[in-house]
């Protein structure tokens, strides 16, 4: 999977023209749905990322557990498996891949499977598939055995639910014990994001994808009140 020069930016939708007046079926190009948040990727989208058209410096994994809002449902939830998704950009949600001061796609052709069944005056297309068949790590690096291992690994050492379990302990009298444990976990994260960079020449702009966010991040989104 290898970096490359993204594709010409498009029109969000070139199917028609300018909008015209009465009518309801055709992409106004507001760029909202873009603005949003990148999509999720999902089986279907696995060769875009393999050929290089969805480079893997812009996408990132939400891991097993961590809190998210459901867009579809409603609400903050733990997530029951991990999601991939494409980053968003200047500390906003606003897909990577979107020019807003052209209303384009930089990827337009090789836009995820979400951006292609997605209209904004009837979502019931992504709806039925927006929790189904869902990308994973495991389906692009269980080949490449010692990356998916560092992985796995990390998944193992970082686990979501050992941490809540630590946090849970922060109040009580195992409180101390508690916390160096999660500096332990903190320091593994870092070292083990390091790493990788060091021995395997990797840009540190791919960890997201491999490892998640960084663990302080985590922590911190998923306990705002404090945990040191």
């Amino acid at each position: 999977m290898t970096d490359h020069t993204s594709p010409g930016k498009v029109p969000a939708d070139t199917s028609t023209g300018p909008p015209q007046a009465g009518r309801d079926d055709q992409c106004r190009r507001c760029g909202i749905c873009c603005r949003k948040g990148g999509p999720a990727l999902h089986r279907e989208d696995a060769p875009l990322v393999e050929r290089g058209a969805i480079p893997i410096r812009h996408l990132f994994t939400l891991r097993k557990g961590e809190m998210v809002v459901d867009n579809v449902h409603g609400g903050t939830m733990p997530l029951a498996g991990e999601i991939i998704k494409i980053k968003g950009r200047d500390g906003a949600w606003t897909c990577c891949f979107y020019d807003s001061a052209a209303q384009a796609c930089g990827i337009y052709d090789a836009r995820p499977v979400e951006c292609r069944v997605l209209t904004c005056r009837d979502t019931a297309a992504i709806e039925r598939m927006y929790a189904r068949d869902r990308l994973t790590r495991r389906d692009l690096l269980s080949a490449v055995s010692g990356l998916w291992d560092l992985v796995q690994a990390h998944e193992t050492n970082c686990a979501i639910r050992k941490i809540e379990a630590l946090v849970a302990q922060l109040q009580g009298a195992t409180a101390a014990a508690a916390r160096a444990a999660l500096g332990e976990i903190m320091a593994y994260d870092r070292h083990l994001r390091a790493l990788t960079v060091e021995k395997s020449g990797m840009a540190a702009d791919q960890l997201d994808f491999l490892f998640g966010r960084p663990l302080a991040d985590t922590i911190g989104r998923h306990f705002p009140d404090g945990w040191r």
